[in-house]
């Protein structure tokens, strides 16, 4: 007694070899990333040689920024406040542009290598550029958060930070200084 609403096993093949497809294809998927893709990151540099020059200066420059450290609260001190604290932010700022300045004074081995050193410097710059164009807008009494370009998307920082943790240099990431 069979009513046509069963489908014969010759109208099915077609679906079945269609998600058979599909699951062939992710199981190459899969075996291409885990056997066969390259693992190394898109902004690694083979000249580890400057990378661990970059390192060991950021380094010195992170701790000659941590004497700068200024706990207070705004809203707990009073008269020039503000002012102050863009001059703090100055001065840290004037270590991180040295410390960036001393890490691209050489140029790393390969063109490649100094393309993606040359790009990381120029994203760095620009985020160095608006944490002074930040102290210009603390000076005029607005107490405003720090706000990054965006760079695709995402706030610069992440570029830089990235550049940084892929080529084993995290003293070089953007300090977080400023973050709310």
């Amino acid at each position: 007694m069979s009513d046509g609403s069963e489908k014969s096993p010759r109208s099915r093949r077609p679906l079945q070899i269609f998600l058979g497809a599909i699951c062939l294809s992710l199981a190459a998927f899969w075996v291409y990333a885990l056997f066969f893709a390259s693992k190394q990151g898109v902004n690694v540099l083979e000249d580890k040689a400057w990378t661990v020059r970059a390192e060991e200066i950021c380094k010195n420059a992170n701790l000659e920024r941590d004497k700068l450290i200024d706990l207070r609260r705004i809203d707990s001190v009073n008269g020039n406040a503000l002012s102050e604290r863009a001059d703090i932010i100055d001065k840290a700022t004037a270590i991180i542009q040295q410390m960036l300045d001393d890490v691209v004074a050489r140029v790393p081995v390969g063109v490649e290598d100094a393309k993606l050193s040359n790009r990381w410097q120029e994203i760095y710059q620009s985020w160095i550029n608006a944490r002074i164009d930040y102290t210009a807008v603390l000076r005029t009494g607005e107490n405003a958060p720090f706000a990054e370009s965006m760079l695709e998307g995402s706030p610069e920082s992440d570029y830089i930070n990235d550049f940084t943790t892929n080529n084993r240099m995290t003293s070089c990431a953007a300090p977080m200084d400023l973050a709310v």
